[in-house]
């Protein structure tokens, strides 16, 4: 229950980062924290493959496209997540 509340949480606070032109690097931290929150599935796994992609990643501008993505599968997955709840 404890996590349900902290996606519906994370989710109120994304929608305004992924409307902007860019994610900073910065949300990484929280970001992992809200993949770690949600239940294994192939949108869950994607996710962490970005927030991977995007530690790794070159740029700021190539680390805020990976979150963009962190953002998209997170967001499937946690929906996913609600609709399997009893």
């Amino acid at each position: 229950m404890r996590l349900t509340a902290l996606a519906v949480a994370m989710m109120a606070l994304w929608p305004g980062l992924a409307a902007a032109a860019a994610i900073p690097c910065s949300e990484i931290p929280k970001a992992q924290h809200f993949v770690h929150g949600l239940k294994p599935g192939p949108n869950t796994r994607a996710a962490q493959r970005h927030l991977d992609a995007a530690k790794r990643a070159k740029s700021p501008r190539q680390c805020s496209a990976e979150l963009r993505k962190v953002d998209y599968y997170a967001r499937r997955s946690a929906a996913a997540d609600r609709r399997r709840r009893p």
